[in-house]
């Protein structure tokens, strides 16, 4: 066993040297891709900034103002030479500009008013000088003089018959450009042709030496005053920057500028690649330890198993005597619902064909009365066959209705004309609720848009609403009901109102479920929630509810009080929903002609 563990604490050790060393190789591949994509973007930006900033010298020389101030120095034409400088290095965005003659001494400068100025000041040291007055244009990196900034000078020659007569330089900060570049955790350095970093995001890298410099080198850096080098000295070994007095370790990458014989380089700490492995390093060992303590668990959770095995099989004949029994009872309880479930939709049933039935009976016998007579008026007959047949599609409807109740079937929707069916419920109040309907109002706009429904399922709905809201009021001295509708945002908006006794605050919360009632208040005391189908038995309202979703619409109540009214106000929202196929369509029948704020009297 001891043996054991001491291969498995190697295998671990070696593991774990091998998840760093990738970790590291891993971290180096990354950044390495990262510094060559944000080298090659930085160097073509810088690139394209020093090919830039030698327009404006070129400019400068060509310009009249200047040639004249350099051909006639007086008063006059170094002042309108100074001022030009002056703009063009606000222009420009340049730190300064100035105007040399052939000795390289400064005839005009853009900082020509300020204390510290370049006129009068001789330049001629300078290789910039040197070369722009060999008729090409130069470039110089350097600190200042003058003023001690350092900065980057563009020259460019002022020709006169092709002979130089004189030289203007256009001097540009550089600075700003590296710190726009700022990349944590990385540093941008610059580093010219003798190896010396004249740019960087961090200062204690200026001016340092990255190789050594020979006496030459050093003298001509001397000679034409270019920086005052650093002490601090590093040196580039393939892919590493080190300082060779701290024994600092960066990770480093380079590109060479086109434009310059300058060398952009971007390094990283090594100690940031090492923390990102260490924290990898971190990962693995917990996702180790979570392995052990899983190992450890299932060891365990497998011990429990084989205890709760044993007391599982003693418990096994209990719980299968306490099952049988309990089904037994689930079973009497299902046939005992069944049964009470079914009588009430029986009496639903019966209540609901029964009225239309009696009117079928009554039209049958007008109808016999009308055969018999000695003078048929055909157009009598014609009719109570009519009505007899609107009857019998109503018995068909509320069969309909309560199927697709029990089922959850959604019906098939058909283009429908609300204001026919609004027609069609005022008529068959009319015929099976003569006595109430004098107490009936339509407000029905004069446009109603055409909806996707079931005409069918719709007028049941209506008429469920409408007598509810006719035995609410059934005992009211002035009784009044109210069906208005009309169009907003896209869809139909149908309000039943009556000025009864309104609902109960207890039925009220549950208003909308199956065989909920408010009928033991008696009439005039709320309203008979299961009217219109399943008279008293609470399910008027559940199938108007289920209606207004099969249309994806809702029903909403409220009482009227709020108003300073008695009563209630049911509300109907359909959406106008037109499928393509549906909306190609055409009613057939003519829409029933519902003349506004008509008074059913």
């Amino acid at each position: 066993m001891t043996r054991f563990k001491l291969i498995a604490a190697f295998a671990t050790v070696v593991f774990l040297v091998v998840v760093w060393f990738a970790g590291m190789s891993f971290e180096k591949k990354r950044h390495a891709a990262t510094m060559q994509s944000q080298l090659r973007t930085k160097v073509d930006e810088l690139d394209r900034q020093l090919t830039q900033f030698a327009v404006v010298p070129r400019l400068l020389s060509r310009n009249p103002i200047i040639v004249s101030g350099l051909q006639m120095p007086n008063p006059a034409t170094l002042n309108a030479a100074n001022l030009t400088l002056q703009n063009a290095q606000r222009d420009s965005n340049a730190a300064f500009a100035f105007l040399m003659n052939r000795d390289g001494t400064t005839l005009a400068s853009s900082n020509f008013s300020e204390p510290v100025s370049f006129v009068g000041v001789n330049y001629g040291f300078r290789p910039y000088f040197t070369r722009a007055m060999q008729k090409s244009e130069a470039t110089f990196f350097a600190v200042g003089a003058t003023t001690g900034v350092p900065g980057y000078f563009v020259a460019s020659p002022i020709l006169n018959k092709e002979q130089v007569i004189g030289v203007v330089v256009v001097k540009f900060d550089l600075d700003h450009l590296l710190n726009s570049w700022e990349l944590h955790p990385y540093q941008w350095l610059a580093v010219d042709d003798f190896g010396v970093v004249i740019l960087s995001t961090e200062e204690k890298y200026l001016y340092a030496r990255t190789r050594e410099l020979a006496a030459a080198e050093i003298s001509q850096i001397d000679n034409d005053r270019r920086y005052q080098l650093a002490e601090r000295r590093y040196s580039i070994e393939a892919d590493r920057f080190l300082d060779e007095e701290n024994n600092d370790n960066y990770f480093l990458h380079q590109q060479s500028s086109t434009t310059e014989n300058w060398s952009l380089k971007l390094i990283v700490e090594r100690s940031h690649l090492a923390g990102r492995v260490f924290m990898y390093f971190l990962l693995v060992l917990t996702l180790m330890s979570i392995l052990g303590l899983l190992r450890r668990n299932i060891k365990t959770q497998k011990n429990l198993a084989d205890s709760e095995k044993r007391y599982a099989r003693r418990l096994e004949t209990e719980v299968q005597q306490r099952t049988d029994e309990l089904n037994s009872a689930q079973q009497a309880l299902i046939i005992e619902s069944n049964y009470a479930v079914l009588g009430r939709m029986s009496g639903a049933i019966n209540h609901e064909i029964n009225q239309p039935l009696a009117s079928l009976r009554l039209n049958l016998a007008t109808l016999r009365k009308l055969i018999d007579a000695p003078e048929h008026d055909m157009e009598e007959i014609k009719q109570v066959v009519i009505d007899s047949d609107r009857t019998t599609k109503r018995i068909g409807r509320v069969i309909t209705t309560l199927r697709n109740f029990t089922s959850q079937r959604r019906t098939d929707h058909n283009l429908v004309d609300m204001r026919r069916v609004i027609g069609d419920v005022r008529d068959t109040i009319k015929r099976e609720r003569p006595v109430m309907y004098p107490s009936l109002s339509l407000s029905v706009a004069d446009s109603l848009p055409q909806l996707s429904g079931s005409e069918v399922l719709l007028q049941q709905a209506l008429l469920n609403l409408l007598y509810n809201a006719f035995d609410a009021v059934a005992d009211v001295p002035h009784p009044e009901v109210l069906l208005s509708a009309k169009s907003h945002d896209s869809t139909i908006v149908i309000e039943v109102a009556d000025n009864g006794g309104g609902v109960s605050e207890a039925v009220a919360k549950n208003l909308f479920k199956p065989f909920v009632s408010d009928k033991l208040h008696g009439p005039g005391h709320g309203h008979g929630l299961g009217h219109g189908l399943g008279h008293g038995l609470g399910l008027g309202l559940t199938l108007v509810d289920m209606i207004a979703k099969d249309h994806s619409g809702t029903l909403h109540y409220k009482c009227r009080e709020q108003s300073g009214n008695n009563g209630s106000v049911f509300t109907l929202t359909i959406p106008v929903q037109t499928d393509a196929k549906i909306a190609t369509e055409k009613l057939t029948e003519t829409p029933a002609e519902i003349p506004q704020n008509e008074q059913a009297r």
